[in-house]
C-alpha cells in the first residue's frame, strides 16, 4: 500500500498548495483518513472511526510503539495483522487508509475556505482539551482563524437561544467588560445568548473562540466573519465533519469544548432539568472542569438549582464597575459551597414580586429542527451603528434536551426538609394569576405538604382552580404529588448528576 500522501497529494492541482498555508502533518494526514468524514461514508461498507474506537487504537499504537503514520509503513501494515482491538478489525483499518483520493477533494473545499485541520499530536492541538479531557479530547479540530487564540481561555458565556432582551443586554454588557480587561469570550455560535456575547465582545475589540457543532464551511466564508477572522480576534473550532448540518447529538457533545477551551463559564439563564444550556453546565460540575458562575438573581428556573449544585453566584449588574479578572481571581478553582452558603444563595436568588416582570420568564428550550440555514456569529445588521444593538443571529446549534434517565424507584415520595427553599418556585414568577398563586403556594407549603382540598380552603379559590394550578406547578417541577394519601410539596433540589 502506497504512503499516505501518495495516495492524495497528486490530487492536489499544484505544488503549492496549502491548507490555510500550512501542510497536514503526516500523523494528522493518517488520524483524518481513519476519523474523518469527506461525504458519501453511508454508501461505504466501513465508517470512520468514533473518538473512543480512536482513542482505543491510540492505546494499542502507543503499547506497539507506533506513531498514527507508522501505519503507512511495512512495519505498520505488519502490527495490523495482530491488532485485536473490540470492533477494529484490520481489514477496516486498512479500508479507512486508502480513503486518500476522497481526502484529497474534502481538503480542496475546505481549503477554499480557509480551514485548518490539526490533530492530538500536534504541537498547535489545544493543550487545554488534552489535561481536561484527556483520552476523551477530539482526535481531530477543524477551524478557521488564528489557532493560538484556542489557549487564551476567559469566559464561557452559555444561555438560551430564545433568551428575552434584557437578558441578551445584560450578556453583551457582560462580554464587552470581558474585551475592556483582556478575557477571551468563549461561546457555542448559536444565536440568543451565544450571539450576543460574540457581538458584544468583537464590538468592543475583544477575542472570541466560537465552538460549533455544525456548518463550520459555510460559518468561515461568511463575510462579516471573515473580517473577524483576518483581523485575528475571531477563531472559529469544530470537532465534527465541516459540511455537517444540525445534529442534535454533536449539539450536546460540543458542550464539553466550550467550557474546557475556557477558565471559568458564566450561565446567564438556564432551564430547569432540560435543554442544551442545563445539560452542559451539570456536566462540568459533575466534571469540575472549571467554575461556573450562575447570574444571580436570574430569569430562568434552572439558574437557582445550578447554584444549589456547586455553582457560584454571579451577581454584577450590568453597570457594575467591579473587575471581572478580580472576582474570577478571589475564588479557587476548587470552591465550594457550604449548606448554609447554598440557603443564603437560594434566597438571594429570590426576585421580590415588585420587580418580577412578564419578560422574566424564559421558556424551555424547545426541539430544534433538524437543519436550519447557516448565519453569520455576528450579522450585519447588528455590527450597523445603532444606539440600541440587536442580537447577531448565528449558526443554529443548541441541542434539544436529551434528558437524563432518572434512577429513582416510583412510589411515595419523601417531603423535603422545611430548610430546603422553594426558590426555583419564586424565580418562575410571572404577572399572570398563577404567579400569584406560586408565591403563595410556596409560603403556605413552607410548612409540609397538604391536601389539593386544603390548599383550595386556605387560598380562598375554586377547587378545580386549584387542581388546574397544582398540576401546571407539577408538571414545572415546582412541586411534589405525593401519594397514599394526594398532597403536594414543595419540588425537592435533587441531584443534577
Amino acid at each position: 500500500m502506497p504512503c499516505c500522501r501518495l495516495l492524495w497529494r497528486p490530487q492536489r492541482p499544484n505544488e503549492d498548495f496549502r491548507m490555510n498555508k500550512q501542510d497536514l502533518s503526516e500523523d494528522t494526514e493518517v488520524v483524518l483518513l481513519l476519523c474523518g468524514r469527506f461525504g458519501g461514508e453511508k454508501q461505504e461498507p466501513h465508517q470512520p472511526l468514533s473518538p473512543r474506537e480512536y482513542s482505543e487504537l491510540a492505546k494499542w499504537l502507543n503499547a506497539c510503539n507506533l506513531r498514527p503514520s507508522d501505519l503507512m509503513t511495512d512495519a505498520g501494515r505488519d502490527a495490523l495483522s495482530s491488532l485485536q482491538v473490540a470492533r477494529l478489525e484490520s481489514k477496516r483499518v486498512e479500508f479507512l487508509l486508502g480513503r486518500g483520493t476522497a481526502m484529497a477533494l474534502a481538503l480542496e473545499r475546505w481549503a477554499r475556505g480557509g480551514l485548518w485541520v490539526i490533530s492530538r499530536g500536534d504541537m498547535d492541538y489545544p493543550k487545554r482539551l488534552k489535561r481536561q479531557l484527556k483520552h476523551a479530547a477530539p482526535p481531530l479540530l477543524y477551524g478557521a482563524g488564528d489557532k493560538t487564540l484556542l489557549e487564551k481561555g476567559g469566559l464561557a458565556i452559555i444561555g438560551s437561544r430564545d433568551a428575552s432582551e434584557s437578558a441578551l443586554s445584560y450578556t453583551r454588557s457582560i462580554a464587552a467588560r470581558c474585551a475592556h480587561e483582556g478575557l477571551a469570550v468563549v461561546s457555542g455560535g448559536a444565536r440568543g445568548v451565544d450571539a450576543a456575547a460574540m457581538q458584544g465582545a468583537t464590538e468592543a475589540g475583544g477575542y472570541c473562540i466560537g465552538v460549533l457543532a455544525n456548518d463550520l464551511l459555510k460559518t468561515s466564508v461568511n463575510r462579516q466573519n471573515r473580517i473577524g477572522l483576518q483581523e485575528g480576534c475571531l477563531v472559529l473550532v469544530s470537532p465534527f465533519f465541516p459540511e455537517a448540518g444540525f445534529s442534535a447529538g454533536n449539539a450536546m457533545g460540543r458542550n464539553r469544548y466550550i467550557y474546557t477551551l475556557a477558565d471559568q463559564a458564566l450561565v446567564i439563564d438556564s432551564a430547569l432539568r432540560s435543554g442544551g444550556t442545563w445539560e452542559g453546565a451539570v456536566e462540568n460540575l459533575k466534571n469540575g472542569w472549571v467554575p461556573l458562575y450562575v447570574r444571580t438573581p436570574g430569569e430562568g428556573p434552572g439558574n437557582v438549582a445550578l447554584v444549589a449544585d456547586g455553582g457560584l453566584p454571579f451577581t454584577l449588574t450590568a453597570d457594575s464597575t467591579d473587575s471581572l479578572v478580580d472576582l474570577f481571581a478571589s475564588r479557587p478553582v476548587d470552591d465550594v459551597q457550604s449548606g448554609s452558603d447554598i440557603v443564603e444563595t437560594q434566597q438571594l436568588l429570590l426576585v421580590p414580586e415588585a420587580m418580577v416582570t412578564a419578560e422574566a420568564v424564559t421558556a424551555e428550550i424547545p426541539s430544534e429542527p433538524v437543519q436550519e440555514k447557516s448565519q453569520p456569529l455576528v450579522s450585519p445588521e447588528a455590527l450597523a451603528s445603532s444606539p440600541a444593538p440587536q442580537p447577531a443571529t448565528a449558526t443554529e446549534v443548541l441541542a434539544p434536551s436529551e434528558a437524563h434517565a432518572s434512577g429513582d424507584a416510583v412510589g411515595t415520595v419523601e417531603e423535603p426538609a422545611m430548610a430546603e427553599q422553594p426558590a426555583q418556585l419564586l424565580s418562575c414568577l410571572s404577572l399572570d394569576m398563577y404567579a400569584d398563586f406560586s408565591a403563595k403556594l410556596a409560603s403556605l407549603l413552607g410548612g409540609g405538604a397538604l391536601s389539593e382540598e386544603d390548599i383550595a380552603t386556605q387560598l380562598c379559590i375554586e377547587k378545580s382552580q386549584a387542581k388546574a394550578w397544582l398540576k401546571r406547578a407539577s408538571e414545572a417541577g415546582l412541586v411534589d404529588k405525593l401519594k397514599k394519601p394526594v398532597r403536594y410539596a414543595l419540588g425537592r433540589q435533587g441531584s443534577l448528576c
